[in-house]
């Protein structure tokens, strides 16, 4: 009986765990809400994040005629958008970068003290 008693609790333990990470995995998501259109939702580093590319027809050669010249002012005011969010995204990793050095060097002292 000793025996199941335990085997419940390494459950009910892991159960906890795994319910643990979905909520943080939850909260990381919605922390990361800003920096979500600046990631790769492909490959394996998913802390780098991108800068916004200006739109070609800003950089190109050649004058605008009246269609050109309206597309791309939508375009440019498009890419001031994701340069106002990609700052505010750099804003926030800048802060949760210091948070978790505060944690690790928290969690050092601890070490050192104990």
């Amino acid at each position: 009986m000793n025996e199941v008693m335990k085997l419940n609790a390494r459950i009910v333990a892991a159960a906890a765990m795994i319910s643990l990470g979905a909520v943080e995995s939850a909260a990381s998501d919605f922390l990361d809400s800003k920096c979500r259109d600046y990631r790769h939702t492909f490959g394996l580093d998913k802390r780098t994040v991108q800068r916004p590319e200006a739109p070609f027809c800003a950089t190109s050669f050649g004058s605008f005629d009246e269609y050109s010249f309206t597309s791309c002012r939508a375009e440019m005011e498009e890419y001031r958008r994701k340069v106002a969010g990609f700052a505010d995204c750099l804003s926030d990793e800048s802060d949760r970068a210091t948070e978790e050095f505060n944690d690790a060097v928290k969690s050092f002292n601890r070490r050192v003290g104990g």
